[in-house]
């Protein structure tokens, strides 16, 4: 995607209130490290033109792969790809990080992916440990995928070998960066909180520790 989906994810991320930084209250992240910033995509949902941007940008993409079928995965990814696949008038399917230990046992809903190729859309890439779950389970059912859109990326350093490994291509709307630096253009943070995540983001474990 071009600097221009970039900024007007960005610019959405930023007016729902998606970006968090809180340096003084860090929050808790999933690798367990304490980080000055959160970034909420799940916010975007509640911010209706925000999220009518950032699915008419994720739709421009998903249109170039020939895809039969949007898949996302539970939870944050569903409503993104439930977004694109009623833009483009595609069926929708989700995946969940486990079968389902009652009724039908099933792990993929919504439509048969047998046969079918699947782009999956995810809100958010950092380790890739979810695609490469939600990866595995549509192969599993037998759907060719070899494509992610994702809202927003701040990627680990074991995300793009993780990918590669698959075969999987990347399109991502928007990156930290982008956003550091439309919040510091735009004051949206003070300059000393700003500094606070890229000291983070320089030494993640370090900063962490400190705290």
């Amino acid at each position: 995607m071009g600097d221009n989906a970039s900024h007007i994810t960005a610019r959405a991320l930023l007016d729902a209130g998606a970006f968090l930084i809180r340096p003084n209250e860090p929050f808790r992240l999933t690798s367990g490290l304490l980080a000055p910033f959160y970034i909420n995509c799940r916010l975007i949902l509640g911010h209706a033109e925000a999220r009518s941007q950032i699915t008419d940008a994720l739709a421009r993409d998903v249109s170039k792969r020939d895809a039969d079928i949007v898949a996302g995965g539970v939870t944050a990814g569903v409503p993104f790809a439930t977004l694109v696949a009623d833009r483009l008038g595609l069926p929708l399917a989700y995946i969940r990080p486990q079968p389902k230990s009652h009724g039908t046992g099933g792990q993929i809903e919504g439509c048969d992916v047998k046969g079918r190729k699947v782009v999956l859309v995810e809100d958010l890439i950092t380790t890739a440990t979810s695609i490469v779950l939600f990866t595995n389970a549509l192969r599993v059912g037998g759907a060719t995928i070899d494509h992610v859109s994702v809202v927003f990326a701040r990627m680990t350093d074991a995300a793009q070998p993780a990918l590669d490994e698959l075969g999987l291509s990347l399109n991502v709307l928007c990156d930290l960066e982008t956003l550091l630096d439309m919040a510091q253009e735009e004051s949206v943070a003070s300059v000393a909180a700003i500094a606070e995540v890229r000291d983070f983001l320089r030494d993640p474990e370090a900063w962490s520790a400190a705290r």
